[in-house]
């Protein structure tokens, strides 16, 4: 497999300790985090620079469009300064669901059963996020949008709102006929209408100006079903270094000359063993979880970062920070990385299996412990009355809200 000393070429006589030292943060970063760390290097190495000419159109379209207060990246900025850990995850997991006009296209449902959580700590997250600046993003569709609206204004009516969402197509064609057979005024509903199309907005985002989010990699699929692997990081190819021909005797300007371009060296280094991790780590699980991706079956194989250490041959502190915080699209939508990951339970099979197993026994909340050790024995799955009470536990919260 991938060795530290594969990737720091000799010649480039960066020390080992240096490249571990500066390696650590970088691994860590998630696309944007990245980013922003080598513009900031830019910035601050004035023989560093990025060529754009390696850059994707599209993403130097959205940089010439986009706002300096750009909203998604705003949000990811506060977001990530404000809530840490599961909370931040989850954050960044809703954030990357959003459409171009702001709307959560992710199932509360499945965020709460893929993070094994319950349901009302997903929806209190998208409460935070909608009232990021009362600006709603993270609404479900139109009608939620409106109600936040109406109800931010102080002006909400559930009963004339009630009428007016269930009514939109007559309302379009100014046929208030309906109103024949519902107790309420219809100078007063037609006031509410109005008020509606006065004060609120249809979209939390306007799809034009939308920021451009991409997670930190990409699984996709060509149409002979075979997986290919995209790293995304688009500004590490650009980074290039402005070489001068030096005709001084200043020793003092040469050595600083020269630790500039140790520090290119370095950087470089460090992004291309991140990188070529990353894609490693990503092509294990695309074998180990190939049926999961391809939709065949709804539960993970085996798969946990110690595995993924002795398939590496790196560390498991280096394989916990390539995995903090990435996302990875693939064909059944956007993840956390780790969460393609499945500790083991017994013998061959995963937690994930095994949680999948009990979830789709008939009528397993009423069952008793001991009654589902038993069937999962005779699956050949031996594991503890407790830890059956621990999975059963986690799938009657997940599914009781």
């Amino acid at each position: 497999m991938i060795k530290l000393e594969n990737i720091i070429a000799d010649d480039l006589h960066i020390t080992l300790n240096s490249f571990l030292y500066n390696s650590i943060n970088l691994f860590k970063y998630n696309n944007e985090e990245l980013n922003n760390y080598i513009m900031n290097k830019c910035r601050d190495n004035p023989l560093i620079y990025i060529d754009e000419d390696h850059i994707p159109i599209s993403i130097l379209s959205y940089k010439q469009t986009n706002q300096p207060d750009d909203i998604l990246s705003e949000l990811f900025q506060y977001f990530n300064c404000t809530l840490s850990g599961r909370n931040q995850l989850i954050m960044n997991y809703l954030i990357y669901s959003l459409n171009s006009n702001g709307f959560l296209e992710a199932d509360t449902n499945e965020i709460a059963l893929l993070m094994r959580i319950k349901k009302d700590i997903v929806e209190q997250l998208i409460i935070l996020l909608q009232n990021y600046d009362n600006r709603g993003i993270g609404c479900k569709d139109i009608t939620s949008f409106l109600a936040f609206q109406l109800k931010l204004k102080q002006v909400y009516n559930e009963n004339l709102f009630s009428i007016f969402t269930s009514h939109l197509e007559d309302i379009q064609k100014h046929d208030y006929s309906f109103l024949k057979s519902i107790d309420v005024k219809k100078t007063e509903f037609l006031s509410y209408v109005e008020l509606i199309k006065d004060s609120c907005e249809l979209f939390p985002l306007s799809g034009e100006n939308s920021s451009y989010t991409s997670p930190d990699a990409a699984i996709t699929l060509d149409e002979n079903n075979t997986f290919s692997i995209q790293i995304n990081d688009c500004l590490i190819d650009s980074v290039t270094f402005e070489a001068i021909s030096l005709n001084t005797g200043r020793q003092k300007f040469k050595r600083k000359i020269e630790s500039y371009k140790k520090d290119y060296e370095e950087l470089v280094s460090i992004l291309n063993a991140r990188k070529v991790y990353l894609a490693d780590i990503l092509t294990i699980i695309v074998n180990v979880q190939n049926d999961y991706l391809l939709g065949n079956t709804s539960f993970l194989n085996t798969l946990d970062q110690n595995m993924l250490s002795d398939y590496t041959s790196l560390s498991p502190a280096t394989i916990s920070r390539l995995l903090h915080n990435k996302f990875v699209s693939t064909p059944r939508g956007i993840f956390p990385v780790k969460s393609l990951l499945s500790k083991k339970c017994s013998k061959n099979a995963s937690v994930s299996y095994v949680m999948h197993f009990i979830k789709n026994l008939a009528g397993f909340e009423k069952m008793s412990d001991n009654k589902i050790s038993t069937i999962l024995k005779e699956q050949g799955i031996s594991i503890s009355r407790r830890t059956v009470n621990k999975y059963k536990n986690q799938l009657l919260e997940q599914l009781s809200f």
